[in-house]
C-alpha cells in the first residue's frame, strides 16, 4: 500500500505516514545496517560461518585429484556411504548420461560418467547436505532454498547440452550452487529477531548480498572459475558479454528467471526480451521434451 500524501493549501505536501509506520521504517534500516555491518566483520576476520561438504565426499574429492588414483579407489571410497551410492547410479542413470542400460551400481557408474568427469558429479550428488541445518526458525526456507536450486541446476543442464562447449555437468553444478551465499547469510540472521520475523525485507536483505558471499565462498571452495562466476554474476540483469561465446552465467540467469515462472517471486514477471543471456542461448524449440528430462535430473539429485 502507497503511503498517503495530501497538500497544504500553499501547495506544500504532507506525509501522512503515522509515526508507527515511521518507527518501523527506522527499525528496520537500522537493523539492516547491523547486520550488514557483522557480514562485513565476519568476513575481514576469516569468521563468516561456512557450510562443508560431507567428509566422505570430501575424501572421494582428493581420490579424484589424485593423478595416481584409479576409478577402484574411488569406488571404494563411495562405497562406504549408501545414500552417495544411490545417488550417484540415479545420476549416470540420469537423461545426462544416455546409456543403452540401466546400471546397478557403482563400477558401471563411474565408468559412464567419466573419472575425469565425476567430480562434478560427487559435488551434484553431495550437496544436498550443504542445505541441511539445525536452526529450526530458517529450516522451512533451506528446504525451499535446495528445492529451487535443484531445479535451476537440472535446467541449467539440460540447457548447457544445447549449447557448444558448454559442459552439462558443471552447469548442473554452477546452479545448485549459484544461491549459495544465502546459507551463511540465513544462518547470520538467527540472531536478529527483526530480519527472521519479517520475510520480505529479509528477502530485499538476501538478495542484495548473496552473489558476492557466494562467490567468495566458492573461491574458497576452490571451485573453477566459472563456477564462482555463476554465484557472483547470476543477478546482474543488465549482464551484457556481447560477442562473448555463451557461458555458464546465461545458461544459470536463464534457468534461475525460467524457475520462478508463475511464482511471486520479482523475476517471474521480468520482461525476458531485456535479458541477453535468452538471446545469447539457441535453443532447440522443444520444450516439452525439455521439460521431462529436466524433471528426471531433478529426481536424480533429490
Amino acid at each position: 500500500m502507497s503511503k498517503s500524501v495530501f497538500f497544504l493549501s500553499d501547495g506544500a505536501p504532507v506525509d501522512s505516514e503515522t509515526e508507527e509506520e515511521r518507527e518501523r521504517k527506522r527499525l528496520e534500516a537500522s537493523t539492516t545496517k547491523a547486520f550488514v555491518d557483522a557480514v562485513r566483520e565476519d568476513l575481514r576476520a576469516n569468521n563468516i560461518y561456512l557450510p562443508t561438504l560431507p567428509a566422505l565426499a570430501l575424501e572421494a574429492l582428493v581420490i579424484i585429484n589424485d593423478v595416481d588414483s584409479s576409478a577402484s579407489d574411488l569406488e571404494k571410497v563411495i562405497s562406504r556411504d549408501a545414500a552417495l551410492t544411490a545417488r550417484l547410479i540415479r545420476y549416470a542413470n540420469s537423461p545426462l548420461y544416455r546409456g543403452l542400460n540401466t546400471i546397478a551400481s557403482i563400477r558401471p557408474a563411474i565408468t559412464r560418467i567419466g573419472f575425469q568427469r565425476v567430480k562434478n558429479a560427487v559435488y551434484a550428488v553431495s550437496m544436498k547436505e550443504v542445505f541441511r541445518t539445525s536452526e529450526k526458525v530458517i529450516e522451512k526456507r533451506m528446504d525451499k532454498l535446495w528445492t529451487h536450486s535443484v531445479r535451476v541446476g537440472a535446467q541449467a543442464a539440460m540447457l548447457a547440452k544445447e549449447q557448444p562447449g558448454l559442459d552439462p555437468d558443471v552447469a548442473l553444478v554452477a546452479g545448485l550452487v549459484h544461491d549459495i551465499g544465502h546459507i551463511p547469510l540465513l544462518i547470520k540472521a538467527c540472531d536478529y529477531k527483526e530480519l527472521i520475523s519479517n520475510p520480505d525485507y529479509l528477502d530485499k536483505v538476501l538478495q542484495k548480498l548473496h552473489p558476492q558471499l557466494g562467490g567468495s565462498i566458492l573461491k574458497l571452495w576452490k571451485f573453477d572459475q566459472h563456477v564462482i562466476d555463476v554465484a557472483a554474476e547470476h543477478e546482474d540483469l543488465d549482464r551484457d558479454p556481447g560477442d562473448a561465446p555463451v557461458d555458464y552465467v546465461d545458461v544459470v540467469q536463464v534457468a534461475n528467471i525460467t524457475v520462478h515462472e508463475g511464482t511471486q517471486h520479482p523475476l517471474a514477471t521480468i520482461d525476458r526480451s531485456t535479458i541477453k543471456a535468452f538471446s545469447r542461448l539457441k535453443q532447440s524449440g522443444e520444450e516439452s521434451g525439455l521439460d521431462e528430462e529436466t524433471k528426471k535430473v531433478e529426481d536424480a539429485i533429490f
